[in-house]
């Protein structure tokens, strides 16, 4: 299928396959390595999205597939990293938080696991949709959880 979608975009490629332990890895080389990934891997991640609704007819189970060309998964995993580490280390020196805008979910758990030893800071992802951004920050700041204190309304003795 995957060979198909590139012939029909003009990006005839080589694609090669590889089956491990129930995981399906496609990648894909050729003159049009660049133009396939896209900015930040958007063609790619859009590819990836199309491929797993096309065989989601075709297997009766559903299988981990991933998709990638010139090692652009393992470049971004490595370029996420540092930045999830340089912007740790901005947090805990001015205290402000940093944010990583519009990361899909394998982008969004490099930057959490990169993260999570370090007792200083914290990472959550926020937003709506496929793509959410990723905010790194100090524990115990903004926290929305906990009682809130509010004016006093009713229910309960009055304070002596």
């Amino acid at each position: 299928h995957l060979d198909q979608l590139l012939r029909h975009m003009g990006f005839e490629s080589e694609v090669s396959v590889r089956f491990a332990e129930g995981s399906v890895q496609c990648h894909i080389s050729g003159a049009y390595e660049e133009q396939i990934i896209g900015p930040e891997g958007r063609i790619l991640d859009s590819l990836l999205y199309l491929l797993r609704k096309m065989m989601a007819r075709d297997l009766p189970e559903r299988i981990n597939l991933d998709i990638d060309a010139g090692n652009f998964r393992e470049r971004r995993s490595e370029e996420l990293k540092k930045m999830a580490l340089d912007y740790a280390e901005q947090v805990k020196a001015d205290g402000k938080t940093r944010s990583i805008p519009a990361l899909n979910p394998s982008e969004r758990r490099v930057v959490h696991v990169a993260l999570q030893d370090d007792k200083e800071v914290r990472s959550r992802s926020v937003g709506d949709g496929l793509f959410k951004k990723v905010l790194i920050y100090k524990p115990g700041k903004n926290r929305k959880s906990g009682p809130r204190r509010r004016g006093r309304q009713g229910g309960g003795p009055a304070p002596k």
